[in-house]
């Protein structure tokens, strides 16, 4: 499966800038929320966690390289965002993260470009995977695994309050962003605040940016997508407080 995704895909071109960042936009292919033709959201089996067992490498491999500090930013989501999209809807979840994670090898210089299509050549004459064991780095990261990131700090001053009407602001981010489109403009209700995190349409590319409130705003199913035959239902989102304007 690996060797299917390098020989459809090839090895992807430098996309970073002379800055040494990727150009990135959440307005591509990857922003599907709300689009149709793609299929149902829930299909036979998706709450597996793995469906094949190279699948389980690739995220071993993405921990450990995180943690040893061999890959350089933004982080792996804003990556994947640069991919070609036809090259992102092609590729399934865990062939979208091996690709970002040897880009952001080869961004670190961790790796140098056509290294690893060098030893799939090598791997495919015969030569034997170099062997690999290191207990205790498997231990350190299986910790750091359960530990999970730290709970959101409570927000002290928050702009809105449960019950408040919102406005969700119209943008076309240059960059990435956790807004999806399909709620740009949309007005919806605060049910809830979360508490508070950086922004990461900033934070992802390393930019100072100070921790915001986050709320849980819920928006009916017809102030997205018009009137149905289907039941009307509430859609609940996080959403920073930067995307949000009193409605």
């Amino acid at each position: 499966m690996l060797v299917k995704h390098h020989e459809q895909s090839g090895r992807a071109p430098d996309i970073r800038t002379e800055s040494g960042l990727y150009p990135h936009g959440m307005d591509g292919v990857h922003d599907m929320g709300g689009l149709h033709g793609f299929g149902p959201v829930v299909v036979e089996g998706g709450d597996d966690v793995f469906h094949e067992d190279w699948e389980a490498r690739v995220f071993a491999l993405y921990q450990l390289i995180s943690l040893r500090g061999l890959v350089a930013g933004p982080g792996g989501r804003a990556v994947r965002e640069s991919m070609d999209a036809a090259h992102y809807l092609e590729a399934s979840y865990y062939e979208r993260w091996l690709w970002s994670a040897e880009r952001r090898l080869e961004a670190k210089g961790s790796i140098a470009p056509g290294e690893v299509e060098s030893m799939m050549a090598r791997l495919s004459a015969g030569e034997s995977p170099p062997p690999v064991a290191d207990p205790s780095l498997a231990a350190e990261t299986v910790a750091e695994l359960r530990q999970g990131p730290p709970a959101m700090a409570t927000a002290p001053r928050p702009r809105f309050a449960p019950g408040d009407r919102v406005r969700v602001r119209r943008m076309h981010p240059a960059g990435h962003t956790r807004c999806p489109r399909y709620v740009r403009g949309a007005v919806g209700i605060i049910q809830r605040v979360q508490g508070t995190d950086v922004l990461p349409d900033r934070a992802t590319y390393g930019l100072p940016t100070e921790p915001e409130p986050v709320y849980a705003v819920a928006f009916a199913s017809q102030e997205l997508w018009g009137e149905s035959d289907d039941p009307p239902w509430t859609v609940l989102i996080d959403l920073f407080d930067a995307y949000l304007e009193p409605a």
